[in-house]
């Protein structure tokens, strides 16, 4: 219940009205909306802005319960009752979601509105507050003064003003690849929850896309999005991050139905480009009030693809499946379109499409530098041990025990890719599961003899390497005890070194980078770094070990080398002949040229090994099972052929888009 504090009652409410709500406290009207009978207020509580009504009766500052306008016979019992009941469109933005108030605390929030302003920032302050007062309407985006470590640019607040006002939230963002597009839902995501239209939010992504996701969204969004997991009451979340694959499952897909989600949020959503699918029935099946569809190429094979996409959004704007082809497709070739003034006109209702010509954004380049080291004899006689060892166990076993123990073999070979300290602990762990017995004999020497390694050939050329540059670096590693080592032997050499890993709190992830950007010149960082962080004011990387999988490769390219960064980024790929990585660099170097550009969609390139782990599982199949070099060179090079197929298959997809919606963009100002 909302009671005015204003010195006599009013037929209604106006901007700059002070109000009191028993839940949120005093605030500040900012909009005054009138609806047939009744009033929607947007009020600046000290917590953020929450969109209420005065459909019930309200108290005056004398505590004399009166009706609104259009509130009929109600009385103020029934109300006290039904204070916080919704009005149709939503009324509050949902408790777990936090904005923050400039300078973060409620004391701030007090002076502005009440004073005195005797420092003349308070001043400027509540000068805004009342600037702010006076917009009405979608006229400006309230979400962008509240946003965290993230560069505005004009073509993204232009698309987000263009779905919200134009498209009424129902929209493709089809921008080209490394424009935002992540960004511009995340406003207005947040711009909806702020004004109150939408109180439940669901947000569908890859798998591989999950983390990420979740990390941007806390840290640039403030919003905190409970994860579909199994075992938890996730459909009592109004804020709901999860895989496709996971929601459309039998068992969740009725939940996910009934939780009757506000809005929609799709990324990747080429994949949802045929209606038999089950992936675009459940979509359907929800219905939200308003949706977005990211990706950037909404066209792969056929142009009913476009169409199926568009149906989602908005049926029936493009006529029948037959319709749409008979007067939009080409004779003869499903991809090429006809009548395209016609077409860019429909889908200029529907469709944000921003190219990389359009926009003044300078985009830096990668320079690549693939640096080759020759293990110590120390450090190759055990990684030849190991391999034989993981080798020997895997053929020796069968299924279920070798699947109990092939991932703990496969983290192994990953661990001596990067340092023989990384394997220390999991040879520790393997020795200990086993009783007397050959292998175990086998484990005791191995781990005797890392642990008589104290020097690493990748640490000298890294002293090496940062020794000719005064530039700052950041260093990427798997493993929490390479990170340790590097940490250690860079400090030795008394250089200034900040650490970010998994395990550190949320305010020591916080610090780490601050200390990072401020006095440290070197971070050293595990995988954790490699998601939403972004980095770009460095601009030098150091792969110290190399990732199995391309997409976790693109993730840590992916914090420097991102929209805001203003220079060339230096990539450096340590790797040592003969073992895994190299045969991994080979590949995603020299067939897909991962590291000099920038790939919108690794799930098209990577094609049957895009799932979580099947690319990696593959590598290690190839090396597991190899009888010699040849056997190495002939297996990889299927694979790189494979990855080859995939790129060029991408290339052409990218430039068949590129064409069709950069022409219906020109032609309809789409």
């Amino acid at each position: 219940m909302i009671r005015s504090m204003s010195r006599a009652p009013r037929a209604g409410f106006r901007v700059g009205d002070r109000v009191h709500h028993r839940e949120f406290g005093e605030g500040l009207i900012v909009e005054v909306r009138e609806r047939d009978g009744f009033e929607v207020l947007e009020i600046a509580f000290p917590d953020g802005i929450r969109r209420l009504t005065s459909l019930y009766p309200l108290e005056t500052a004398r505590g004399q319960g009166r009706a609104r306008p259009g509130a009929g016979s109600q009385t103020a019992a029934t109300a006290s009752a039904t204070e916080a009941a919704p009005l149709s469109g939503g009324l509050a933005v949902p408790a777990r979601t936090q904005f923050r108030v400039a300078g973060g605390s409620e004391d701030l929030f007090q002076t502005l509105r009440t004073g005195p302003y005797d420092d003349p920032r308070d001043f400027d302050l509540r000068l805004r507050i009342e600037r702010f007062a006076l917009h009405r309407g979608f006229d400006r985006l309230l979400s962008l003064d509240l946003l965290h470590d993230v560069q505005k640019y004009d073509h993204q607040s232009q698309a987000c003003m263009n779905v919200l006002r134009r498209l009424r939230g129902r929209a493709l963002l089809a921008d080209e690849v490394g424009l935002g597009k992540t960004i511009e839902a995340g406003i207005i995501l947040k711009e909806y929850l702020l004004r109150g239209l939408v109180q439940r939010a669901l947000i569908l992504v890859p798998a591989s896309l999950v983390e990420q996701w979740d990390q941007e969204l806390r840290r640039k969004f403030d919003l905190e999005f409970a994860v579909l997991k199994h075992g938890t009451a996730w459909w009592e979340e109004p804020l709901l991050l999860a895989s496709m694959d996971t929601a459309k499952l039998l068992r969740h897909r009725d939940k996910v139905a009934a939780a009757s989600f506000d809005l929609v949020v799709v990324d990747e959503a080429h994949r949802l480009k045929n209606q038999k699918t089950l992936a675009w029935k459940f979509l359907d099946r929800l219905a939200p009030r308003y949706i977005l569809l990211l990706t950037a190429t909404p066209v792969q094979n056929d142009l009913h693809e476009l169409y199926n996409l568009v149906q989602l959004l908005r049926p029936g704007l493009l006529g029948t499946y037959r319709t749409f082809g008979r007067e939009f497709m080409r004779r003869g070739d499903k991809r090429m379109p006809q009548n395209t003034g016609r077409l860019a006109a429909l889908l200029s209702e529907t469709m944000i499409r921003t190219t990389r010509a359009s926009t003044s954004i300078r985009f830096p380049k990668r320079e690549v530098t693939n640096v080759m080291f020759d293990l110590s004899d120390a450090e190759r006689e055990l990684y030849d041990n190991v391999t034989k060892f993981v080798r020997r166990v895997l053929h020796a076993h069968r299924e279920p025990r070798r699947g109990a123990i092939k991932l703990t073999l496969l983290t192994l070979q990953k661990e001596m890719g990067s340092s023989t300290f990384a394997a220390i602990p999991t040879l520790s762990k393997l020795m200990a599961r086993e009783g007397p017995g050959l292998e175990r004999s086998e484990m005791e020497a191995l781990l005797r003899q890392a642990r008589s390694i104290e020097s690493n050939a990748k640490m000298e050329g890294t002293a090496k390497l940062l020794s000719g540059s005064r530039e700052k670096f950041v260093i990427f590693t798997q493993f929490r005890a390479t990170l340790e080592f590097l940490a250690r032997s860079l400090r030795n050499l008394g250089m200034k070194v900040a650490v970010f890993h998994g395990a550190l709190s949320l305010r020591e992830k916080e610090a780490a980078i601050e200390q990072f950007r401020d006095r440290a010149r070197v971070l050293v960082s595990t995988e954790a770094g490699g998601e939403g962080r972004n980095l770009q004011f460095c601009h030098y990387l150091v792969n110290y070990d190399l990732p199995w999988n391309p997409m976790r490769i693109e993730q840590r390219i992916g914090r420097l080398h991102r929209l805001g960064q203003t220079q060339d980024v230096r990539v450096y790929n340590f790797t040592a002949r003969n073992t895994v990585e190299a045969y991994v660099l080979q590949i995603v170097h020299e067939k897909i040229n991962m590291f000099r550009t920038v790939i919108g969609d690794l799930d098209m390139v990577l094609g049957p090994y895009a799932e979580a782990g099947t690319f990696e599982d593959e590598v290690f199949r190839i090396w597991a099972a190899a009888k010699g070099e040849r056997d190495l060179e002939r297996e990889f090079g299927k694979l790189g052929t494979a990855l080859l197929v995939g790129r060029k298959r991408y290339e052409a997809v990218e430039e068949l888009d590129r064409k069709l919606l950069d022409e219906v963009d020109q032609n309809g100002s789409a």
